[in-house]
């Protein structure tokens, strides 16, 4: 990967934010060697553990990683002290409990489970460190039975000494000559402090003497002998000790394979962790990659300016930005005023592409990546006192490096093009450069101020026009990228809000502007362009509304076509009931009125008491005659339509606002 871009776009910045999260030294120095890489595969895989470690630990837990230490180093010791081995100790227990959280990782995190296999458990190593050595880091007396033996006749001469030193204390031929009643080692000797006048009179070895010289301190000729003999038995002690450590150093040596094995699996765990807690810290989410060169970033902002918020505890929420590029072009033009807002795209563009790479999240709602085999980039000022070269100069050595690196897998962010020079010439020289990236298919994003590289975004197939929106009423930019729109400078009204003299800017203003015969032309597409997106909208709020509708009516219908089934079943009942009891009452008409005249007069009764039911039912209700215009009221679906149209065969065509229902 470039280290010009690398540098350019700050990636050891987000290398070193992404240290910061780290929980070990171990994982920090696995941090520091991350770098983006163009193996798609290997890509998929760094992002995939990421995102696997990220679900392990949802909603907020934290991994139990603590005690993890760096001891690479220490695994080529030849004896290691015990400060050395309890460092290593620690290590091995972190490896342990983390092993066990990552087994318990279920089948839909098989990466996760895959690092618990390769973590080699160090038990005897474990157990015979716990069984050496103390909570404080002191070997106990249970690590030899050497040891303990040559322990206790140290305890045991101790004892003796201090019983022989407390007797001369209170001896009449030393008792008298003493500076004061405590007992001094000196040199690892056990002392009296003896007055100096008197020093004479005490047999024994002078170890020492006060700075004042009015104290020598001297070792009693009755406890010499014993003294000899402790420190005989603390070589032994000091030997012993070495011994043990040698062992266990050696037990380390043995395992070191196995431990560097594991070592570099916890290092990459922590790394992965430090990237959990980014994502975590930042809302960041997984790119999805592809191969056909396609970057699409949604609602993306700077990590850095994300970072600079959180520390500051600025209320200024970041802006998101949405970026496409090698989709339906692959040139894309950024312009607008000049208030940091296009540099921050084409940084936010470059450095989530390399921390994609880099197998991070990034903080985008949704983003799918290319995996690039080369990020190119010439942002910011490059002036170099030393080698004598201009702005400009620098610039240009940077785009020649450019233009023999890039190819249709690069992505090129040009910052500034074709500033710092003859604006005539820079115009020419940019448009050229664009038009090289472009034939050659190279994803390229690039912001100016040169007004006439627009018009490639309206002429050439495959470049577009982006700008950086500037709200005219505040005079303030809103850092919002609206791709599709090329921008103006707003240096006026810049100028005015940062308090320029109303008199130089109403001159600025009356001055011409010079005739630019294709400016007029650009403005009319654009306000085409602007209709037709409008419309667009329209249509597609229209179709939705339609769409609604549409599924509204089927939803009516199917209850109503419910409703239908029952209510003729409850109808047929009725009807049974009826016809039960006009049978009924035919039979009583046959006892009665034996007489033909009779049982006629009776039924037409009967038939004019039907007729009255027949015509207050619903049915004939809907037989009334009905005209087109006439406003009804469809009851399945509780709303007032226009009859649009009447059938003979009954459906009439009922109209809702544009939309027929039959």
């Amino acid at each position: 990967m470039n280290r010009h871009a690398l540098k350019v776009l700050e990636y050891a910045e987000v290398k070193r934010l992404l240290e910061s999260f780290a929980s070990s030294g171990l994982g920090k120095r696995r941090v520091r060697e991350v770098e983006p890489l163009t193996d798609v595969e290997e890509v998929e895989r760094l992002i995939g553990e990421t995102t696997e470690l990220k679900e392990l630990l949802k909603p907020a837990r934290e991994l139990p990683i603590g005690g993890l230490h760096d001891v690479f180093p220490l695994l080529d010791s030849e004896v290691l002290n015990s400060e050395e081995i309890l460092l290593i100790a620690d290590t091995l227990r972190a490896g342990r409990t983390i092993k066990g959280y990552l087994e318990d990782a279920d089948e839909r995190l098989p990466r996760m489970r895959g690092y618990a296999d390769a973590i080699h458990l160090q038990a005897e190593l474990e157990e015979r460190i716990a069984a050496t050595f103390n909570e404080g880091g002191a070997i106990k007396n249970t690590a030899s039975s050497r040891l303990k033996s040559v322990r206790k006749k140290i305890e045991q001469l101790r004892g003796r000494i201090r019983s022989k030193l407390q007797s001369l204390l209170r001896a009449a031929n030393v008792g008298p000559y003493l500076q004061d009643t405590g007992i001094r080692e000196v040199k690892g000797r056990p002392t009296l402090a003896i007055k100096a006048q008197h020093a004479s009179k005490v047999a024994g070895a002078r170890r020492d003497r006060s700075d004042s010289g009015g104290t020598v301190f001297v070792e009693p000729e009755g406890v010499r002998g014993m003294s000899e003999e402790l420190e005989g038995a603390l070589d032994e002690e000091k030997a012993e000790m070495k011994r043990i450590l040698q062992e266990i150093t050696g037990m380390i040596g043995v395992r070191s394979k196995e431990m560097r094995e594991t070592l570099g699996v916890l290092a990459h765990v922590d790394m992965t962790y430090a990237k959990v807690r980014l994502s975590r810290t930042f809302e960041m989410n997984p790119p999805t990659l592809n191969g056909e060169g396609i970057v699409r970033l949604r609602q993306a902002r700077h990590p850095l300016l994300m970072e600079v918020q959180r520390q500051t505890g600025e209320p200024e929420e970041v802006v998101p930005i949405d970026v496409r590029l090698g989709e339906d072009f692959d040139t894309l033009i950024v312009t607008g005023p000049n208030t940091g807002g296009k540099t921050v795209t084409l940084k936010t563009i470059g450095l989530l592409a390399l921390m994609g790479q880099s197998g991070m999240h990034v903080s985008a709602a949704a983003a799918e990546l290319p995996i690039f085999a080369n990020v190119l980039a010439d942002i910011g000022d490059e002036q170099s006192i030393e080698q004598s070269l201009s702005t400009f100069s620098s610039h240009l050595r940077n785009i020649a490096e450019i233009l023999e690196q890039a190819d249709a897998r690069s992505l090129v962010l040009m910052d500034e093009l074709g500033g710092g020079t003859d604006p005539a010439e820079g115009a020419a020289l940019a448009r050229a450069i664009l038009e090289f990236l472009h034939e050659r298919k190279v994803r390229t994003a690039v912001s100016t101020h040169i007004s006439d590289l627009k018009k490639l975004g309206y002429t050439v197939p495959g470049i577009e026009n982006a700008s950086i929106e500037f709200a005219l009423a505040t005079l303030r930019p809103t850092h919002r990228l609206m791709i599709g729109t090329p921008g103006s400078s707003n240096a006026l009204a810049i100028a005015r809000r940062l308090g320029l003299s109303e008199e130089v800017i109403d001159r600025a203003e009356q001055s011409p502007k010079g005739d630019d015969p294709t400016a007029e032309l650009i403005n009319q597409l654009q306000a085409a362009k602007a209709a037709a997106a409008e419309n667009q909208q329209e249509t597609g709020r229209a179709r939705e509304e339609v769409e609604r509708l549409e599924r509204e009516w089927k939803k009516k219908m199917d209850e109503v076509a419910s409703k239908e089934v029952e209510v003729k079943a409850q109808k047929g009942e009725e009807a049974f009931d009826v016809l039960r009891g006009l049978r009924k009452e035919i039979g009583k008409l046959l006892k009665r009125e034996p007489t033909r005249r009779g049982l006629l007069q009776a039924l037409g009764e009967m038939a004019g008491g039907l007729d009255e039911k027949l015509d207050s039912s619903p049915q004939a209700e809907q037989q009334k005659q009905l005209q087109v215009g006439d406003e009804v009221v469809v009851r399945s679906l509780d709303r007032v339509g226009v009859l649009g149209e009447i059938d003979v065969a009954g459906k009439n065509g009922i109209q809702f606002g544009s939309v027929l229902l039959r």
